[in-house]
């Protein structure tokens, strides 16, 4: 089974991206807080994602850095090429649903949608 759910911020503006034929896909990296503190401070895991197509459309119109948000999905790894011929490996959450739950800023009304 390859079913994942994250809570966390975002860490960067979202960035859309053109692919050809009308298709769209994000990637970014939502900070998940772990349940313990180091030295009283909190720490996170960053976990890298990918959105593609309508779910994208919609972070990039919904959400900025920092916003509160939730995915659910699955991991995926994959490698590729760089120039210099040397192999890179990722391994990503590629979103299958959002839930928007709070705006960074106080001053901002908190988005509940859910998509699929």
């Amino acid at each position: 089974m390859n079913t994942i759910a994250l809570v966390g911020r975002l860490t960067k503006e979202i960035e859309l991206r053109d692919v050809g034929e009308g298709r769209f896909v994000t990637n970014n990296t939502l900070a998940v807080r772990k349940t313990f503190k180091k030295e009283g401070v909190p720490e996170a895991d960053f976990i890298p994602f990918v959105a593609w197509g309508k779910r994208a459309e919609l972070l990039e119109e919904y959400c900025s850095k920092g916003d509160l948000i939730a995915l659910t999905g699955k991991m995926q790894s994959r490698s590729y090429k760089t120039e210099s011929d040397e192999t890179k490996y990722v391994v990503e959450m590629v979103v299958e649903d959002i839930e928007f739950i709070q705006k960074k800023a106080a001053d901002k009304p908190a988005q509940e949608v859910t998509t699929v």
